[in-house]
């Protein structure tokens, strides 16, 4: 990967993509994530053989999608940084690797939190495979995915960080330091929710130990806050003489 940027580098929402071409390090993750796309779906083993056994696989679809979204939106979000930086030394392959292996550690625990919610949400009409004897082992499912979710979220604010330690050596314009400038916040802001989460599922009464994780719906009003907040302030900076 050359780290030296042309004015022929290919440019896409106001970024010149130094990692146009996918390279090695890109193609090694996108294959991962693949892989834990597959570990979302039904085994082979479990292929329905009665009508019954069909309508219960099917209503396991919505919980399917949404964790297959959030799996695509984590892997969409390395090759655009992929492809933005283009940065394929020591450190990007080894925050890589660990992105890659959060992914693949808690894709299942992604699967049954998602059939938790789906399953609470439409009261019981979609069904969660996983069936628990007591409230300390709903605490420690919250516990355990909100570990990890704050993994992932932290790897990639120190992802967004390296690649402002490189401005210089890969050449980002201000605009392009400003967005990864974003970038780095909204991850540092998204390292916060899976906090709140791990606080309400170790305090909470049992009863409102659901809390913990409707707590992941602040991602939705926090980032769009701060994506305004940025929006603007580049709108002035931009607009200025």
């Amino acid at each position: 990967m050359q780290d030296n940027v042309t004015d022929a580098t290919p440019q896409r929402f106001r970024f010149r993509l130094r990692g146009e071409s996918m390279d090695r390090l890109e193609t090694f993750v996108a294959a991962a994530f693949a892989f834990a796309v597959t570990m979302l779906v039904i085994s082979i083993d479990d292929v329905p053989k009665t009508f019954d056994e069909f309508v219960m696989a099917v209503k396991l679809v919505p919980s399917f999608a949404a964790s297959f979204a959030i799996v695509a939106w984590i892997w969409a979000t390395h090759a655009n940084w992929c492809r933005r930086y283009g940065l394929e030394d020591g450190p990007s392959i080894v925050m890589s690797c660990v992105l890659v292996f959060l992914v693949l550690v808690y894709v299942f625990p992604l699967r049954l939190m998602m059939q938790g919610l789906f399953a609470v949400l439409s009261d019981g009409f979609l069904p969660s495979e996983m069936r628990y004897s007591s409230v300390d082992e709903v605490r420690f499912m919250f516990i355990f995915y909100a570990c990890g979710f704050w993994a992932l979220s932290a790897n990639f604010f120190v992802l967004f960080h390296y690649a402002l330690k490189k401005r210089e050596q890969i050449g980002l314009s201000e605009q392009e330091v400003f967005q990864t400038e974003t970038d780095k916040q909204s991850w540092a802001l998204t390292n916060v929710v899976p906090l709140v989460s791990m606080l309400i599922a170790l305090y909470a009464q049992d009863q409102n130990i659901g809390w913990s994780g409707f707590a992941y719906f602040l991602l939705f009003p926090v980032l769009t806050s701060h994506a305004v907040l940025r929006n603007r302030k580049f709108a002035r900076l931009t607009s200025q003489p």
